[in-house]
């Protein structure tokens, strides 16, 4: 009877590690979607800028909070290299909504991230996201539009 008890309370912690491990897989959403979205989300962890720009479709657009609308994936890969020697991480993020017809999708996240150069401590801030999924000609899906904005009322950033 022990080592059934050892057994079953080893396979409960193997599987309970295991399930840890896994990116939530959302209810309805295909997998090469939930893979797309998963490997976004790994490069930016990594900080693997170039892994980040190929997860684009050539004619992207990307709306960042409080800057200028970068137009086309050679754009957004510029203004992305041009942040070396900065670290951008994102941290609890939530999903809010998701959905998917045909070769479009979009997800909405909730979440913490910060900007700040190598040599400083992280800065957290509450945002949001919309992301707009689209398949390109090889049937990949890519990130269309990338839009956020803060949760910090503008008041708080000294413009009353």
């Amino acid at each position: 009877m022990r080592r059934f008890i050892v057994l079953a309370c080893a396979v409960v912690l193997i599987l309970g590690l295991e399930s840890g491990c896994r990116q939530q897989q959302e209810e309805g959403v295909p997998t090469d979607l939930q893979t797309a979205i998963d490997a976004f989300y790994a490069a930016v962890e990594a900080g693997d800028v170039e892994a980040h720009i190929e997860m684009f479709t050539e004619d992207a657009r990307m709306m960042p909070n409080h800057w200028t609308m970068y137009e086309g994936k050679e754009a957004i890969a510029a203004m992305m290299r041009a942040g070396e020697g900065w670290v951008f991480r994102i941290r609890d993020r939530e999903v809010v909504d998701i959905d998917v017809s045909g070769d479009i999708a979009y997800t909405v996240n909730s979440y913490f991230y910060t900007w700040h150069s190598e040599d400083a401590e992280p800065q957290w801030h509450k945002t949001k996201n919309v992301h707009i999924w689209k398949k390109d000609d090889q049937g990949e899906w890519k990130l269309h539009v990338d839009i956020w904005n803060s949760d910090v009322p503008m008041s708080e950033f000294g413009n009353e």
